[in-house]
């Protein structure tokens, strides 16, 4: 078989693993859909076992080395990171680093991220801590993606509450220059300088 290359697939919780040799990606689902025991190819979708990137024409799949793991997912499954398995019946609980469960509001503030990044500049300083906080691998399942995009979205986090920090700090210092400046007996006319020294 030209071109034919060894690969290992997962199912979608990690609990079948198979050895396929294929040439093509469509050859690949299709080989990949009767070893794992899938019934449809409707919506399945191959994705890198590892970090969830999904692969989705020929001109990647042709670059992917021998013996590459991935998964193929059915429809409306989603790639999750090493670990972190399955559960039927309800929402997989996530926990930041402490061990203390996320609430389902942090869960939906932080899967808006996927549909419009920017809304980071409008997170409390609370929640931009409990993006930085979490788990980079519970991140990136929240997100549905990588945990290189995980990590680049806690790095942009902490430079946000960075510079939150500073500007608190300048308005900090020129709050007390106000204050002594107010204060000080020896600036404004003088009248007020007068009054001032009266008083000290």
């Amino acid at each position: 078989m030209a071109g034919a290359r060894p690969f290992k697939i997962w199912n979608q919780d990690r609990s079948v693993k198979k050895g396929i040799v294929a040439s093509s990606l469509q050859e690949l689902v299709q080989k990949g859909k009767d070893k794992l025991g899938i019934t449809s190819t409707d919506g399945l979708r191959v994705v890198i076992a590892e970090d969830g990137t999904e692969v989705d024409d020929e001109d990647y799949f042709v670059f992917l080395p021998h013996n590459s793991t991935l998964m193929i997912l059915p429809k409306g499954q989603m790639w999750r990171p090493e670990g972190i398995g399955e559960v039927s019946g309800h929402d997989e609980p996530d926990f930041i680093g402490g061990g203390t469960e996320i609430s389902e509001r942090s869960k939906e503030m932080i899967a808006g991220l996927q549909k419009n990044i920017t809304r980071i500049i409008t997170l409390s300083n609370e929640d931009l801590q409990l993006i930085v906080d979490l788990a980079i691998g519970h991140l990136a399942h929240l997100l549905q993606d990588t945990e290189n995009y995980a990590k680049t979205v806690q790095e942009a986090c902490q430079r946000h509450l960075d510079e939150r920090s500073q500007t608190t700090q300048a308005l900090d210092l020129l709050q007390l220059y106000h204050n002594a400046r107010q204060n000080s007996p020896f600036i404004g006319d003088d009248e007020t300088k007068r009054q001032k020294l009266a008083n000290t």
